[in-house]
């Protein structure tokens, strides 16, 4: 039985706009591609083809550019994962590992 994996303190503990949805302590996921997206973000980030920090500076401008917040919701707004798929997309066309 192989243990669990956890995310790094960097990634697992992010504060502010950036900070994961979670329920009870727990990452909250509506879609399997949403943990899809989360899981290939971290794998990405650990075998150092971004620096985390990179990555999150995407996730808080793409959140910021939709003027949503958690005390703003906006329905129309892209979910969380929605900005996290955006940023983990541009973070990687920047290290020139995406199709330009």
């Amino acid at each position: 039985m192989s243990k669990p994996r956890h995310a790094a303190p960097a990634i697992a503990d992010m504060v502010g706009p950036g900070a994961l949805p979670r329920r009870s302590g727990e990452l909250v996921f509506h879609h399997d591609w949403e943990r899809r997206a989360f899981a290939l973000a971290v794998a990405l980030c650990e075998q150092e083809h971004f620096v985390w920090d990179e990555f999150r500076a995407h996730l808080i401008g793409s959140i910021a550019a939709s003027g949503e917040s958690p005390d703003h919701p906006d329905p129309n707004a892209p979910g969380y994962y929605e900005h996290w798929l955006a940023s983990l997309e541009r973070t990687l066309a920047d290290k020139g590992l995406l199709p330009g």
